[in-house]
């Protein structure tokens, strides 16, 4: 599909995930803008093509999925568009595009009577707004402009419009922000803060880690013994439960139920074992942290290992993969990442790509990045340079986040 997409969480104070909200672009629009006109298809909503094409499961484990549309899809009859539960999609619309709101309004009474929800942002000019906000579920407020949002916010508040909104605050980028804000305003929160190390300086590592790591370290390592793994493994309960549940699924359709960790580990042979330790560790490792950090982590290592063939590096797809998983190792054990990454003894390919940003690996690293934040241009450029396809990329990712879905309901 010509889509570039990502969800992104929305959390609540206690920094579980809500919702997601959909960031995504047509195709290349640096080529393909130039190519159509602004109005070609303007009422086809192709967030919702998308959804109806891979789960919601998937896409958000489930969770409601915020969907940014245009004015002009919102003028045409999305309820036709959409193959998606009504209670899991938000429309939202970008306030600073429309101009007159009556024009809307009756579109949206009808798409709430389905049972669609609505949320409004970059909202400049509350007052213009009236008819629309009062049908509004949520107001996304920008925390980089405090004092501009709280102004707008008291306005909407003071003029009794979208009474029974909650409120949603963007661009959180660390732990101490969203403290402040969480404990001032409640609603959903958006941005880096989850993936942030917890505390500040040095973090010793607990015994219950550094095993975890030998562990890691250990299958890392060509010619481990099956032996060896098998008894390092049987020692944790958490470990052998995961293990024993993965060989029993579905997945594998073994004739008999595999009973101990020895056959397991056979079974599953050197190559899928270590890939087997190393995902399962990173969950364990990250089982005191936000749960969306372990699933950043392990959708990074998928999407990497998809981007490796993508950019003509498919013999280090295994490689790729540990960098996207050790890329946010600084929050999972709360310390510096350069000492996170000596403890988990990297290679040096992806320890410059990850300190800073440097060596062979360091352009599917920034690509990944720029991606993840929805930074369309940059990706853009390296989709014209690289001479890739948008839906080569969109691709690699949808199957991460299917192998992230497939990997927890395995598990």
């Amino acid at each position: 599909m010509n889509l570039l997409i990502v969800p992104v969480p929305l959390f609540d104070e206690g920094i579980a995930v809500q919702a997601y909200y959909f960031r995504y672009r047509k195709g290349n629009e640096i080529l393909d803008g130039a190519r159509a006109s602004m109005l070609d298809g303007a009422m086809i909503a192709h967030p919702l093509e998308m959804l109806n094409m891979v789960s919601l499961e998937a896409l958000t484990m489930g969770k409601p999925i915020f969907v940014p549309i245009t004015k002009y899809m919102l003028l045409g009859r999305l309820e036709s568009q959409c193959r998606q539960p009504e209670e899991k999609i938000v429309f939202m619309i970008d306030g600073s595009e429309i101009a007159d709101p009556g024009q809307y309004t009756g579109n949206m009474s009808r798409l709430k009577s389905f049972g669609y929800r609505f949320g409004c942002q970059k909202i400049r000019s509350p007052e213009k707004l009236a008819p629309l906000l009062e049908l509004c579920d949520y107001i996304f407020y920008d925390s980089r402009s405090w004092e501009a949002a709280e102004d707008v916010r008291r306005r909407i508040r003071a003029a009794g419009w979208a009474k029974a909104c909650q409120d949603v605050y963007t661009h959180i980028d660390n732990s101490e922000i969203f403290k402040d804000i969480s404990s001032k305003r409640k609603g959903m929160y958006e941005g880096r803060f989850y993936r942030t190390p917890l505390t500040k300086g040095r973090h010793d590592v607990s015994p219950l880690q550094a095993n975890l790591i030998n562990l890691m370290n250990m299958v890392r390592d060509e010619g481990f013994e099956f032996g060896h793994l098998a008894d390092v493994i049987q020692k944790d309960p958490a470990l052998t439960v995961s293990l024993l549940r993965l060989v029993n699924s579905a997945y594998f359709a073994l004739k008999e139920k595999i009973k101990t960790i020895n056959q397991a580990v056979v079974i599953l042979g050197q190559s899928e074992v270590s890939k087997w330790v190393t995902t399962a560790v990173a969950k364990l490792l990250g089982a005191d942290r936000p749960g969306e950090v372990t699933r950043l982590a392990l959708i990074r290592a998928k999407f990497a290992e998809e981007l490796a063939q993508c950019f003509g590096m498919k013999a280090e797809a295994q490689s790729m993969f540990l960098m996207g998983l050790f890329s946010v190792l600084d929050a999972i054990l709360d310390m510096p990442l350069e000492e996170a990454l000596k403890l988990v003894r990297v290679s040096d390919e992806i320890y410059s790509a990850l300190s800073d940003c440097s060596g062979a690996y360091a352009e599917i690293y920034r690509f990944m990045l720029n991606y993840e934040a929805a930074n369309w241009n940059s990706v853009s450029r390296v989709l014209i340079i690289r001479d890739l396809k948008a839906s080569d990329i969109y691709g690699a990712y949808v199957n991460a986040l299917v192998w992230y879905n497939n990997l927890i309901g395995a598990e």
